[in-house]
């Protein structure tokens, strides 16, 4: 649709607030006749940015943003001048004149939609329609029974089912496909935002989620940009499926429910991060409405830039199981670096969110928060566990050592000079030294600190290419030879006398592609998934090498780069020599000269400043490639075969067809046409 500027422009700002609408975006506070707040527009540590009800204008001194209602909403959501006005029209509730085309020309400088729509605008268009799809569905009487009776026996209320905008995916290969041609929705569209693929062989396309709740993933302004899936069947593995990154989403920097949460976080100042789509609706179903999910990763910085634009408190919950090093860690970096006030809050140990407030409702809830330890005293409590747990006084120093070297290595170095005396003050309570002498150990620690400076979230940088999760300005401190950040991978095939080792040969180049090039863990395979969803620490045949890989998942899940050196570092620092002895054996030695990249592949192996490469020459990218889809092969067989066994054990059941090879050849048929194998080569997003 069109329009033509017959004072529409000048009746949406006057029924737009300018306070109210940047408050939808940004906490703000008055201040005289006028209103501060963050900018959003670069990474403000202090309230640069002006609001004016008066002129209805906003101004930030600091970058130099400012305009009216139009250009916030134009440069904050990444619109066009007409989707603007729609949606501030849309807000005020100002209906719109259409353009009508008279004598050719149009207004002031084309109010009217023209040339190519840009690919954000294509995918918010595609998730629209998927998302109707969807949620049409799930109110189906037939297709989406099966949906709404988890939601029944999990409690989800209709209003939460509404605020979620809920939905079913349907059993069969491409009942959106379908739909798509039916309903003539632009099919190239909803391929861009990944919720149908084209089919390797043959015409046609296949969806993404199928037999699923799904669960859209919402921006801040309840726009749907992604899906996740819930599996209804415990065969349909993995048991959550989330879109692959699009031009809309980035999964890194979506915190889910923050739509719903926002205002509720804005009034208490305070955000609640827990896991899980279902926790997030649980909280807000009982009453606990400031609560939002981090899609299966750690708090990143994208996470601590969005939320400080609404509150200065951010409390994490974990069960006790989860309450770990890599939660602990990125807590910690944050609050070091000052960004935002971080606490850790643990639920009693078996249970869940929808479970503590199930049993004792709000007030249960309240009550696990209200004894949330700041990061630091969460930290400390661990290293005093482990003080304690020695049976020396040179055990308990070591351990004493490791905390301190944590808090250096996690950002105390960047840390503002009035933070840093209080964070000095606090080490000395908790360590019962004095402050001068933690003063003194803190700087020595830091000269020597061996390990790579990891950016704070003011810091990093992450790319639009690769996601590479390093600034761009980092470097090694201390005299740690470059040669040394790399892990070597072999590209001259072994010949493995067995099956076996030909597994574990895969599985320590897997490793070593992903210590020496981080940016092989944005890797995606064809069927959506990303590294992070097709490969666990569980898949490993060898169980120490499982453990490795969950290190390193965990700091490039969390956006921290990663180097040898610097996990060297942190195996010495925790005694792992088993795991430091494997990561230095021969399968993963550097060889004494780099091997010489084709020029052709010389953009690609160039390292970033901080000496870790980005992506690796293609010899090198093709041989990981082939260990990652060896890895996945033997992942494809195992349930293969787990499947086969348990066709073959109907007979059990009293059912003698289930002995009949030639049946049990068309179940297993079946049962490989119904769930394709992951196994597929995997490309790399660039």
């Amino acid at each position: 649709m069109a329009f033509q500027d017959n004072g529409d422009r000048d009746k949406v700002l006057a029924q737009t607030d300018i306070v109210r609408l940047v408050m939808d975006f940004v906490s703000l506070k008055p201040q005289g006749r006028e209103f501060v707040g963050l900018c959003p527009f670069h990474n403000d540590k202090s309230p640069s940015m002006r609001v004016s009800p008066e002129k209805q204008i906003y101004k930030c001194f600091a970058c130099g943003a400012g305009g009216t209602a139009f250009d916030f909403v134009m440069n904050h959501e990444s619109m066009t001048f007409i989707e603007a006005l729609k949606y501030l029209a849309e807000r005020g509730g100002v209906e719109l004149t259409p353009w009508k085309p008279s004598g050719g020309g149009d207004w002031k400088g084309a109010a009217r939609d023209s040339g190519t729509p840009s690919e954000r605008k294509r995918v918010a268009g595609a998730n629209a329609q998927a998302n109707s799809f969807f949620r049409m569905l799930l109110g189906h009487e037939t297709h989406g029974a099966e949906a709404r009776a988890y939601l029944e026996r999990r409690g989800v209320s209709a209003e939460m089912i509404e605020t979620f905008e809920l939905g079913y995916a349907p059993e069969g290969w491409d009942g959106l496909a379908k739909t798509i041609a039916s309903k003539g929705w632009p099919l190239d569209d909803h391929v861009l935002a990944q919720v149908v693929k084209p089919r390797k062989q043959g015409d046609g396309h296949f969806d993404f989620l199928r037999h699923r709740l799904v669960f859209p993933i919402l921006d801040g302004m309840g726009r749907p940009i992604a899906f996740g899936g819930r599996q209804l069947r415990e065969e349909d593995d993995p048991k959550y499926l989330n879109s692959p990154e699009t031009a809309l989403f980035n999964k890194s920097a979506t915190l889910y429910g923050l739509h719903a949460a926002k205002r509720p976080i804005m009034a208490s100042r305070t955000a609640v991060i827990v896991e899980g789509y279902t926790d997030v609706i649980a909280c807000h179903q009982a009453g606990a409405t400031n609560v939002v999910a981090a899609l299966g990763t750690a708090l990143t910085a994208e996470h601590v830039r969005e939320l400080r634009k609404y509150c200065d408190h951010v409390i994490l919950v974990m069960d006790g199981d989860s309450a770990g090093q890599k939660a602990a860690d990125r807590a910690v970096e944050v609050f070091l670096t000052g960004e935002l006030d971080i606490s850790m809050a643990v639920l009693p140990e078996g249970q869940d969110p929808d479970d503590l407030l199930s049993e004792g409702g709000l007030e249960a809830w309240e009550t696990v928060l209200a004894q949330a330890a700041d990061a630091l005293d969460f930290a400390y409590n661990r290293a005093s566990q482990r003080m304690d747990a020695q049976e020396t006084l040179t055990g308990s120093q070591r351990a004493a050592e490791a905390f301190l070297n944590q808090v250096v290595d996690l950002g105390l170095t960047r840390t503002g000079q009035l933070r840093r005396a209080m964070i000095v003050r606090k080490l000395s309570t908790l360590l019962k030294i004095g402050e001068s002498d933690v003063d003194k150990i803190l700087r020595e620690r830091s000269t020597r600190s061996s390990r790579s400076v990891a950016h704070s979230p003011s810091e990093t940088q992450v790319s639009a290419d690769y996601g590479e999760p390093w600034g761009p300005d980092s470097e090694p401190l201390g005299s740690v030879d470059e040669s040394e950040n790399y892990v070597h991978l072999s590209v001259a095939d072994p010949g493995s006398g067995s099956k076996l080792k030909a597994v574990l040969i895969a599985e320590r180049r897997f490793i070593a592609g992903l210590v020496r090039y981080n940016g092989l863990f944005a890797t995606t395979l064809d069927d959506g998934r990303g590294l992070d969803e097709a490969i666990a620490a569980s898949d490993f045949v060898e169980p120490n090498l499982g453990r490795l890989y969950q290190r390193i998942y965990d700091a490039l899940a969390e956006g921290r780069g990663l180097t040898l050196a610097s996990l060297l570092s942190d195996l010495a620092a925790e005694g792992e020599k088993q795991l430091s002895r494997l990561l230095t054996s021969a399968e993963f030695e550097l060889p004494s000269e780099e091997p010489a990249p084709d020029a052709a592949d010389s953009c690609e192996s160039s390292p970033s400043p901080s000496g870790i490469h980005v992506m690796p020459p293609a010899l090198i990218q093709e041989t990981w490639t082939a260990a990652f889809r060896a890895m996945i092969a033997r992942q494809q067989e195992h349930q293969y075969e787990q499947t086969r066994r348990a066709l073959r054990s109907g007979s059990e059941d009293g059912n003698p067809a289930a002995t009949d090879p030639v049946i049990l050849a068309q179940k297993i048929a079946e049962h490989r046409r119904n769930n394709p194998s992951p196994g597929r080569i995997p490309r790399l997003r660039r």
